[in-house]
């Protein structure tokens, strides 16, 4: 089967049976999101400008922390507004939410520096955002008990030594060799000079060997000592006081080595006494790798290759390893925020940086000329102690600030934006700027904000007169007395909207909400209604006296409802009719999408958001040559009961 507006009828050479399917009869309206609340808002964690989509109000605190007390800000002046909206957005009935964090210039995110035994930086790591939380962040970093991995350490020049040591002959280890001329990967074997370290017991002579052989001369790591029955050193011999090889015999303070038999002879009068014993570290050698081998030397990392094996920088050869890092040298780094715990073994700073994950607390930044050294340890702390930059929350965010992460939902399918604890004095012209912004590239919504001020008087001041802005007064009194703006109680509102169908009135629905800041009296409600105020008020809970857009009375919009169903007309329309852009402009096809378009509206009016309508599709020849179609239809939206009128006659 053939789609012949996609593909053309085929030719018809075979005979045969030739079926041409035209699906326009099977295209609908597809499901239209009503509900969706973006909102903005400062807060103690969380990207900053990124739109986060929250599945709760706990995944809400786990993204953005928790917020501060209201009338002790941690800043000393602003409080966090995100998170405390967002309690009264999910406590009105809200499940699709999408929250972006605004922050002011104050921002600061926590680090914290890993310094090496001189005091410089290796390594700084940062909170993943700005914000006090970071604060919150331990730090511990404590000698490791394991070994540390190093994985996929790549080296594309010199080929000569590993990263880090001492290496740890592991099972573990493997080079691979990719061969830049042939593309060919080989896995050689790996041989080691080991570093052993025993207790040196006389033979039936009285003679001290070391128990493997032949013994490197490597004056950093080589040392034997003599020690009492306790395991106190009575002698050391270090660098510059074992001599190798035969020759005359040691002087005090020196032993001879023998690297071929490992026999230790020591001054006369040093030789080791009853209960005491021998004590040796020192390095092992090996023979001269074989084919296909390479020899690692495992207290410097040296590789040591095949004659005419080793890779080629010229060729473009690189050299990927992976390998255990002895734990004697490295430290175990843990952090912890709450009940999430993180530890890394790392042999040097700038390794941490490759095991930070996606997830992980932190970022690092390894410092370019010390980011090789291991980090000091013990440590105990927190972040941004000491010299390290506390973390601030920027809650002095400004109106610009606001429409910045506005500008972040531009794109994002939202229903009802929310500027959280905002007033529309001071932000009310950057949501409906936005609004506007949206609407022109087909992404409709209204905002809802609160009024400005603390009495009915300054309600009466609120600025607005937008068909898709709802102002929202008194502010909230929460269980302790604490008095919030009006901004939250627009949240819970914004929350209640989203719960309800577009065609249903906020008008004497209840809120859930702790409390009101102000009882407006009667001629106080209609003061507020007349000047287009969404007013709450004590009426068997708290009520919405009017939902009323800040439009004006009289005007198309001045109901909540009316302003979602066109809205939500307009989504179902585009979804009905996208499907049918690029197919043929004649009567049938355009018949169909009448009858598409007629389903949805049929919808709409079985689900009592319209009343009625009148749908017309059509194109005059100079249209079917420009591809358009004219579609003209009368909308009557649902009105809700505002007003019962009762006469009542008595005989």
């Amino acid at each position: 089967m053939t789609n012949t507006e996609a593909h053309g009828m085929a030719e018809m050479v075979i005979p045969g049976t030739y079926i041409e399917v035209r699906a326009e009869g099977l295209i609908s309206a597809g499901q239209i999101a009503t509900g969706i609340v973006g909102i903005v808002g400062t807060a103690a964690r969380g990207p900053v400008g990124t739109p986060v989509t929250l599945s709760g109000f706990s995944a809400a605190r786990d993204a953005f922390g928790a917020a501060d007390t209201f009338t002790r800000p941690r800043d000393g002046a602003n409080p966090l507004t995100l998170v405390r909206a967002l309690e009264h957005v999910y406590n009105n009935g809200a499940s699709g939410v999408i929250a972006v964090r605004a922050a002011g210039s104050t921002q600061e995110t926590a680090d914290f520096a890993l310094r090496d035994a001189s005091g410089n930086a290796t390594v700084t790591l940062s909170a993943k955002t700005p914000g006090s939380w970071g604060n919150d962040i331990h730090i511990a970093v404590a000698q490791a008990e394991d070994d540390a991995r190093v994985d996929g350490e790549t080296q594309s020049a010199t080929f000569d030594k590993l990263g880090y040591s001492p290496v740890v002959a592991s099972p573990e280890n493997q080079l691979r060799i990719l061969r830049g001329t042939t593309r060919r990967i080989e896995t050689p074997q790996l041989d080691y000079k080991r570093i052993r370290e025993e207790d040196v017991l006389p033979d039936a002579d009285e003679r001290f060997r070391l128990s493997a052989t032949p013994v490197e001369d490597v004056e950093t790591l080589n040392v034997v000592r003599i020690l009492d029955a306790a395991g106190g050193a009575v002698r050391e011999y270090g660098s510059g006081a074992i001599l190798y090889g035969s020759g005359a015999a040691p002087k005090a303070g020196e032993v001879r080595l023998n690297n071929s038999t490992g026999e230790l002879t020591f001054a006369a009068k040093e030789a080791p006494e009853t209960g005491q014993r021998v004590h040796a570290r020192y390095g092992v050698g090996h023979d001269d790798p074989a084919s296909g081998h390479v020899l690692i030397t495992t207290w410097d990392g040296t590789l040591t290759f095949r004659a005419g094996e080793a890779p080629d920088e010229a060729n473009g050869d690189r050299l990927t390893a992976s390998y255990v890092v002895s734990r004697e040298s490295a430290v175990e780094v843990t952090l912890s925020y709450g009940v999430t715990s993180e530890s890394y073994v790392i042999p040097a700073g700038k390794a941490l940086g490759d095991l930070l994950g996606p997830n992980s607390l932190v970022s690092a930044a390894t410092d370019a000329t010390h980011g090789g050294a291991l980090p000091e340890a013990p440590i105990d702390a927190y972040f941004g102690t000491g010299t390290n930059t506390p973390g601030a929350d920027g809650a002095d965010a400004t109106p610009d600030d606001y429409a910045a992460a506005l500008e972040a939902i531009s794109n994002e399918l939202v229903n009802i934006v929310v500027l959280a604890g905002q007033d529309a004095t001071q932000m009310g012209s950057k949501l409906a700027g936005h609004l506007h912004a949206t609407e022109a590239v087909d992404l409709e919504r209204i905002g809802v904000i609160g009024a400005r001020g603390s009495t009915v008087a300054e309600y009466l001041g609120q600025p607005l007169s937008d068909e898709r802005v709802v102002a929202v007064a008194p502010g909230l009194a929460l269980e302790d007395g604490t008095a919030l703006p009006a901004g939250y109680t627009a949240a819970a509102v914004a929350g209640l909207i989203s719960s309800l169908a577009v065609q249903s009135s906020l008008t004497n629905k209840t809120l859930t909400v702790p409390g009101l800041s102000l009882k407006a009296n009667r001629g106080e409600q209609e003061q507020l209604i007349h000047r287009n105020v969404l007013a709450v008020v004590p009426k068997d809970g708290f009520r919405i006296v009017k939902g009323i857009t800040t439009s004006g009375e009289g005007t198309p919009f001045a109901a909540i409802p009316t302003r979602r169903i066109v809205d939500y007309a307009k989504y179902g329309v585009r979804s009905a009719s996208n499907p049918y852009i690029g197919r043929l402009n004649n009567d049938r096809v355009r018949s169909a999408l009448k009858a598409t378009l007629d389903g949805f509206l049929t919808r709409m009016v079985l689900d009592e958001a319209l009343t009625g309508y009148a749908l017309d599709v059509t194109a005059t020849r100079a249209q079917e040559i420009a591809g358009e179609v004219s579609v003209v239809m009368t909308l009557q939206p649902t009105f809700s009961i505002d007003y019962v009128r009762v006469v009542m006659n008595l005989k």
